[in-house]
């Protein structure tokens, strides 16, 4: 292929992928000559190729600080692959220190890494919704025209599980890594109650290690459904 490389930076989480789809698809269209790239982790590698909006998929380990070799790697790589811009949807702490391991001179950078060529400079960026936030920020690096989210492609059955109209998603293990950011057992409990008093069903998602408090969540509302295991990524897009 010809044309300029491009690198794409998101690594998660499923939420947020989602509402990236919009910004790669615009992304997509600004450089319909270029090769496009995506940086991301693996749960979302084959979403993110079965997309169509990118040539590429690379894989970040997200190495911790110590692992200087898997560092080392990343930086030789991000530099070998010549890209003449990178689009930072990311915008988190590990995503600049990617901005740092660059060589200079730097690719053009659309993000908020300091020093970048693109920089998203809006004060109140962090009170903004994902997809209002990556509208501004693309526009900063003369992308207009940015949808959003096409989710029609993705190949997850939303009606398989028979749901009712007006269902209300749970994912009572998120923040697993972060503790004290986790919202309590018996609040998710109180709340999945709430929404069926309200006539809202419940639904509870989630996998592996998130199935004990989810079944202790739906022991405490009966009218809750547990589909605790039983979605994949694709599914959850859908739902």
């Amino acid at each position: 292929m010809t044309g300029r490389r491009i690198l794409v930076i998101k690594l998660g989480a499923l939420g947020d992928f989602v509402q990236a789809l919009g910004p790669f698809a615009a992304i997509r269209r600004h450089h319909a000559g270029d090769e496009i790239t995506l940086l991301t982790t693996q749960p979302y590698a084959a979403l993110a190729r079965n997309s169509g909006y990118f040539d590429d998929i690379w894989i970040d380990e997200r190495p911790p600080w110590w692992r200087f070799g898997t560092w080392l790697a990343l930086k030789r790589r991000l530099n070998g692959g010549t890209f003449a811009r990178i689009y930072d949807l990311q915008t988190s702490r590990r995503s600049g220190r990617y901005f740092a391991l660059l060589a200079r001179p730097k690719p053009e950078w659309n993000g908020i890494a300091h020093g970048c060529s693109h920089p998203h400079d809006n004060p109140g960026r962090d009170s903004m919704h994902s997809i209002e936030r990556q509208r501004e920020q693309l526009g900063a690096a003369g992308i207009a025209d940015v949808a959003p989210p096409d989710v029609s492609w993705i190949d997850g059955d939303a009606d398989a599980f028979g749901l009712e109209a007006g269902f209300v998603l749970l994912a009572p293990g998120g923040s697993a890594h972060r503790p004290a950011k986790r919202w309590p057992q018996d609040s998710y409990a109180a709340l999945a109650q709430s929404l069926a008093g309200q006539g809202h069903q419940p639904v509870l998602i989630g996998a592996g290690d998130e199935t004990a408090r989810n079944a202790a969540i739906a022991l405490a509302c009966p009218l809750a459904v547990n589909l605790t295991g039983r979605t994949s990524l694709a599914d959850l897009t859908r739902l």
